[in-house]
């Protein structure tokens, strides 16, 4: 806290007469009064009273205690909490004026009233000299002024404390001065002040996580505990980091927590923002650093949750892709380098692994790989291993003769063994197989040659095997689950896909898919609103790109033609997740979105067009948002 010292009273009576000399105007209370006085500032005080009518203090009033709901409880509090010294608390907005004041008793009082600390009073610099209000205002810090180093000399008999609040984004909200008469004087009070001011930004800024997120901010701290990433907040702070994002950092996590983010990751908040608003990643130091914001209900980045991940080095620029690969679609970098790797296994005759969660994309990139192998011009057969009971894999995979069991065909089936002969075979879910079939898929593998259910003629097929799994194969080999002669039959070269919640490029592909779905249906192609995309952003997607898929064909059935895609398009559990729990129905999302409406028709003017434009929805949409709210 900046603290300007009682002075001697010459100085005071010097400065007042101009005698004070060139050399001493250096000196720091000295060149504070100077600033006032340039701002008309005067020592005896303003002329006239200086305050703002009732009305007008209402309305400032109205204003602040909406930005800052719990204001006449925090200088309620204070006040009390420094009664026995008969401080008076008070609260100012930005541009000083008080516009709640508590405390005070006897000669205090008394002392307070004459310096006008009343409500209504404007105590900025320029009006009322040097004081602890306007000077924390015009320095933007904390600031006690003690005595004689007040301007106006009705206050000599003061000491203020006073700490600026301001909000996540670093704008001044509100300033809290303590003041009493300067016998009463007490560095404890300089802590006081600056602890409630602390605590009232936090609750600013926890106001706005509840605002903008399902769950507010122990929500999202939940997801960062469990992930390799780090939580900072504007301007730019490290608030939480994991334990896995210190350790790929190499720091202690104690050093992490506080500090600024350029001294973390050698980037700057601005360079992280400007690097979530266009989606991609950045390299620094071996590692991959992808920032996803979270936006306050106003649209500005309020945090971001920044993973880190060992770098993947790029793979060879001059090698095209097989064009079979652009039905992945896509630019995030752990996609492309996975499209990479599977162009180059291609040729090779080695048997494929890829690890996937579901819905990733497994059997797209496994057809991809087919297409641009040596055995292209072969079939490509696929089958899911956990789809079916053990029997009737065991006939769909090998084939039987005819007759062979009640219900097959007259004229047998030769399996998908068969049917892949010279192609690939694509068994998704391996890790789903029997024991019994994997025994005998290992056979095939071992002696190229297999047999049909009721034949004893062997049978031979040429064939490329891929596997799939979203299983941890080496637990289930472990627990006795998966043959591990299999297993190492089946690992050849080892691919895996991303999941979307930790890919780069969600709004792309959401883009690209929604083009994909509408040039099907023979539709004109709709544009994405910006909050639609802030919520596919923000959600997990646990049936990732087959979910997201699921989710834009629902919004684009719901959508007008030529309509934006709104968020209340989307499926219900993409716009309110069930895993919320901690809130409320009125509070959250809802009610973000229902401030939001009220805001832009307020800087619309009540023009609808003019609202549904700043929204960036259509109309129609509008219409139906303002009727959901009961605001229309």
């Amino acid at each position: 806290m900046l603290t300007l010292v009682e002075p001697g009273p010459q100085l005071w009576e010097r400065f007042i007469s101009g005698a004070v000399k060139a050399e001493e105007h250096a000196s720091s209370i000295l060149r504070r009064w100077s600033r006032a006085v340039a701002l008309g500032a005067k020592a005896e005080g303003p002329s006239h009273s200086e305050g703002v009518s009732d009305a007008e203090l209402r309305s400032r009033r109205e204003v602040l205690t909406g930005r800052c709901v719990d204001a006449l409880q925090l200088v309620s509090r204070l006040a009390t909490e420094t009664s026995a010294s008969a401080f008076r608390a008070v609260l100012t907005d930005a541009e000083g004026v008080v516009v709640l004041a508590r405390g005070g008793a006897g000669a205090s009082l008394h002392s307070a009233d004459t310096s006008r600390l009343v409500e209504g009073a404007r105590w900025a610099e320029g009006t009322r000299g040097t004081n602890a209000i306007g000077t924390a205002i015009a320095e933007g810090e904390p600031v006690a002024v003690v005595g004689r180093a007040h301007l106006e000399e009705r206050n000599h008999g003061l000491v203020c404390y006073a700490a600026p609040i301001r909000d996540p984004f670093g704008e001044l909200v509100a300033v809290l001065d303590v003041s009493g008469a300067v016998t009463q004087a007490n560095p404890l009070l300089e802590a006081l002040v600056l602890a409630s001011a602390h605590a009232a930004e936090q609750s600013l800024r926890l106001r706005s996580y509840e605002e903008m997120l399902v769950g507010g901010r122990s929500g999202l701290e939940a997801r960062i505990a469990s992930s390799a990433s780090l939580l900072v907040e504007a301007p730019g702070v490290v608030r939480q980091v994991s334990t896995d994002a210190a350790a790929r950092l190499g720091l202690p996590p104690s050093s992490v927590m506080g500090r600024p983010v350029e001294d973390v990751l050698a980037l700057s908040w601005s360079a992280l923002v400007e690097a979530a608003l266009s989606g991609k990643p950045c390299r620094v130091s071996g590692m991959r650093i992808h920032p996803v914001p979270h936006f306050d209900v106003r649209g500005r980045p309020l945090a971001l949750a920044v993973s880190v991940e060992r770098d993947v080095a790029p793979a060879r620029a001059a090698d095209p892709l097989p064009r079979s690969f652009d039905t992945l679609l896509g630019s995030d970098p752990a996609l492309e380098d996975a499209k990479q790797r599977a162009a180059r296994v291609a040729r090779s005759p080695l048997p494929v692994l890829l690890l996937a969660e579901t819905g990733t994309g497994k059997e797209l990139l496994a057809r991809a790989l087919h297409e641009a192998s040596g055995n292209a011009s072969g079939p490509f057969l696929a089958l899911n291993c956990g789809a079916m009971p053990a029997g009737l894999l065991e006939a769909e995979l090998f084939g039987y003769a005819p007759g062979a069991f009640t219900g097959a065909l007259a004229a047998g089936s030769k399996g998908k063994l068969g049917a892949a002969d010279g192609g690939t075979l694509f068994l998704d879910e391996v890790g789903e197989m029997p024991e019994p079939l994997q025994a005998l898929l290992l056979r095939v593998l071992d002696e190229g040659h297999y047999f049909r259910l009721g034949e004893t003629r062997p049978r031979e097929s040429r064939f490329r095997l891929i596997s799939a799994t979203c299983r941890e194969l080496p637990a289930l080999v472990e627990a006795g689950k998966f043959r591990r002669d299999l297993y190492y039959r089946i690992r050849g070269a080892v691919l895996s896909l991303p999941p979307l919640r930790r890919r780069t490029d969600k709004t792309e592909l959401s883009h690209a898919l929604v083009e994909k779905l509408a040039r099907e249906q023979g539709r004109e192609v709709p544009s994405i609103s910006l909050e639609t995309e802030r919520l596919i952003e923000a959600h997990t997607w646990p049936g990732n790109v087959r979910e997201l898929k699921s989710a834009l064909a629902h919004a684009l059935a719901l959508a007008a033609e030529g309509e934006p895609l709104a968020p209340e398009h989307l499926p219900e559990d993409v716009v309110e997740p069930r895993d919320a729990g901690v809130m409320n129905e009125g509070s959250g999302r809802k009610a973000a979105e229902a401030r939001a409406l009220r805001e832009a028709m307020a800087a619309a003017n009540g023009n609808l067009s003019e609202a549904a434009r700043r929204l960036g929805v259509a109309r129609s949409t509008l219409y139906r948002m303002l009727s959901r709210h009961g605001l229309a």
